[in-house]
């Protein structure tokens, strides 16, 4: 192949990745194990990368990356038992996550950091499992989804030590992966209410319900900037699991990723420049980055 021929074939390559919204960077590969790993999540403070990962057949730990020193590190050293879905307080001084507490079942737990404090919710339901959650940046309130026992799934709040429920949803529907925006006025989540799931968002008391995305493959896991100004998000839309980033009102969707395996689990860097997912290359699961050009209009 002579130059010329090579110089057009870059370049028609590099104009199909611009045109389809592909961001043209190769992503850098974070993380080398292999291991199943999901549900990403950063420090407010530290910047550490916190996240779930298969450590023994039996167990699910979370795990602390310091991306600075590569360290890794058990977020809770003695823990014994399944742990997933963390969140954080802006100021830190409160974290929640997912426990499980027994043959399929899981339960919220809250850890007041300063009081030394856990405070657990176990919402019943038999062998029924709480399906993510969030918490909100002022420290105040959790919402986490769990299942009716018609079929459908509902989004629950409660305040901080894990009181006082109520429902932030009522519907015959699924709605999943509830997340708080960074300024806590609103939440972003996952929803069946078109017949396929697609990506909604609603005020942080249920209300002004708006949907961001309607696409015929599933679209999930919605995360939002740390700007508060995009939402980052997966989708089948092409086929096969990739990231997308859109603006906040679900305009502008764009392909970030592009690979043969699943790409999931996407997390804003702190500095809203990079967006990390876990991503599933020749059979090994591991954490990758790629930056996100600005195309806000």
């Amino acid at each position: 192949m002579n130059c010329f021929r090579l110089h057009t074939l870059v370049f028609a390559v590099f104009s199909l990745l611009t045109a389809s919204g592909i961001h043209a960077d190769p992503p850098e590969r974070i993380t080398t194990d292999g291991r199943m790993k999901q549900d990403l999540c950063f420090t407010h403070d530290s910047q550490d990368l916190i996240y779930s990962v298969l450590k023994t057949a039996q167990l699910i730990k979370l795990q602390r990356l310091n991306l600075q020193s590569s360290e890794i590190t058990d977020f809770h050293i003695n823990a014994n038992t399944n742990e997933s879905h963390i969140d954080f307080s802006k100021d830190m001084k409160y974290y929640a996550f997912v426990r499980n507490d027994g043959n399929l079942h899981t339960s919220v737990q809250v850890q007041d950091v300063v009081a030394g404090e856990t405070y657990n919710l176990n919402p019943g339901g038999g062998f029924a499992c709480v399906r993510a959650l969030t918490i909100s940046p002022n420290g105040k309130s959790v919402v986490y989804a769990f299942p009716d026992s018609n079929g459908s799934q509902q989004l629950w709040q409660t305040d901080i030590q894990l009181q006082n429920k109520v429902a932030l949803t009522n519907s015959d529907y699924i709605d999943a992966h509830p997340r708080f925006s960074p300024t806590g006025n609103r939440l972003a989540f996952t929803s069946t209410r078109s017949g396929n799931f697609d990506i909604y968002r609603m005020a942080a008391d249920g209300s002004a319900m708006l949907q961001l995305t309607d696409h015929p493959g599933i679209d999930t896991r919605p995360a939002w900037s740390p700007d508060g100004l995009k939402i980052a998000y997966t989708s089948l839309i092409q086929g096969n699991y990739e990231i997308f980033v859109m603006n906040a009102d679900g305009s502008h969707q764009k392909q970030i990723t592009t690979n043969p395996g699943k790409d999931d689990f996407a997390c804003w860097h702190p500095d809203g420049k990079r967006v990390f997912y876990v991503s599933e290359v020749k059979g090994k699961i591991d954490i990758y980055s790629t930056l996100v050009e600005d195309s806000t209009p």
